[in-house]
């Protein structure tokens, strides 16, 4: 790469040099030469920016098309900066992403260019996703558009054409299992091996306790008071405080695991680690593969459409205590709802509740009335 001076290296000059030297634009599917060569220009960088080289393992890099990418990165920052979990950032970025390609294959330079016609085309190209992803890409486009108009970068706040779903006036009935089907699972987990022992203690956390997947992924020793037997956690999705008694049997589960399986590691405080290189913390997505695996292999019958990852055995357990006639701001409380309103959705699989609430229908006398002929 030719230049006339010596700038400090960024990574701005790093997609440069990429565009230059080996025509990268996209970063999708790269053939493997490239995507070392990707690598090494994200290695340079962190290292001039950081000091150390950070793991490979680590959170996606969203790379849009050159002409969006300062743009659609100044936008990530700016939710940053308003508060915005790191989770939904990434989500945010997803979404960015398929909108970065959209613009480009439809020829658009600049977001000046956007019109009415292109938004809506955007929208339209959303008939594969489910539900609740369409919800929130919309939701993101519409506070996206609001960024662009406030800085200048578009011509009108095209917040307001972006279409309205009826996602949150849906009845969604949350997927649970039987207490007898969790229990089959646990007892399925062959713990003899260091996978068995993880496996087991995560899939725990989630039908004892009820913790979301990115908590237990986050979980971390400090987190564990052994002296007071709680666990003391700051939820992702909420970043609220929950603190929830560390069970025996998840207590011990959990001693299992670090004694005999957890591989050693000094880059991460993070009890839940990967067992083959590269070492590093558990991820959701992970997390919710080994959930399903050991779910189908236990022989748990999956309903088409029913959830089967980690969250399930989350409302698992909001059934199972419904059933025990437990109240709900207790339940709101161990599942980290700031209220009950969210709690309350669960009442839609208290089967026995509903059944109490049921009427007797009327006698009604079928030779009363008048004779058809």
């Amino acid at each position: 790469m030719t230049q006339k001076e010596n700038p400090i290296l960024n990574a701005r000059i790093g997609l440069d040099f990429l565009e230059e030297e080996y025509g990268l634009v996209v970063f999708k599917k790269l053939p493997r030469h490239l995507a070392i060569c990707a690598r090494a220009v994200n290695v340079l960088t962190d290292y001039q920016q950081h000091g150390i080289i950070l793991s490979k393992a680590r959170r996606k890099v969203h790379f849009y098309h050159p002409q969006f990418q300062s743009l659609f990165q100044g936008y990530i920052d700016y939710r940053r900066l308003e508060g915005c979990s790191e989770d939904t950032l990434q989500s945010y970025a997803i979404y960015l992403d398929r909108f970065s390609d959209y613009l480009h294959n439809c020829g658009v330079k600049n977001t000046r260019e956007l019109d009415h016609g292109l938004v809506l085309g955007f929208t339209q190209t959303f008939t594969n996703y489910s539900p609740s992803v369409i919800h929130n890409t919309l939701c993101a486009l519409r506070t996206f558009f609001h960024y662009l108009f406030q800085e200048g970068l578009a011509t009108e706040d095209f917040a307001y054409i972006v279409p309205r779903d009826s996602y949150r006036s849906r009845t969604k009935v949350p997927s649970a299992y039987p207490k007898e089907d969790v229990d089959k699972l646990l007892k399925s987990i062959d713990r003899g091996n260091p996978k068995g022992k993880r496996d087991y203690a995560v899939i725990l956390l989630a039908a004892r306790l009820g913790l979301r997947a990115q908590d237990i992924c986050d979980l971390a020793f400090e987190n564990l008071r052994w002296e007071t037997s709680t666990l003391e956690i700051i939820q992702g999705k909420t970043e609220k405080p929950v603190t929830l008694p560390l069970l025996e049997d998840v207590g011990l589960a959990i001693i299992d695991y670090l004694r005999y399986a957890r591989p050693d590691c000094t880059t991460t405080n993070a009890i839940f680690l990967r067992l083959i290189p590269p070492i590093g913390k558990l991820e959701a997505p992970t997390l919710h593969s080994i959930v399903t695996h050991h779910m189908r292999r236990s022989g748990i019958k999956i309903e088409d459409g029913k959830r089967h990852g980690p969250h399930a055995h989350r409302h698992s357990l909001a059934s199972a205590m419904l059933e025990e006639q437990t109240p709900l701001p207790v339940i709101s409380e161990i599942l980290g709802h700031s209220n009950t309103t969210s709690t309350s959705v669960y009442l839609k699989i208290d089967v026995h509740q509903l059944r109490n609430c049921s009427l007797t229908p009327p006698p009604f006398d079928w030779n009363h009335g008048e004779e058809v002929f």
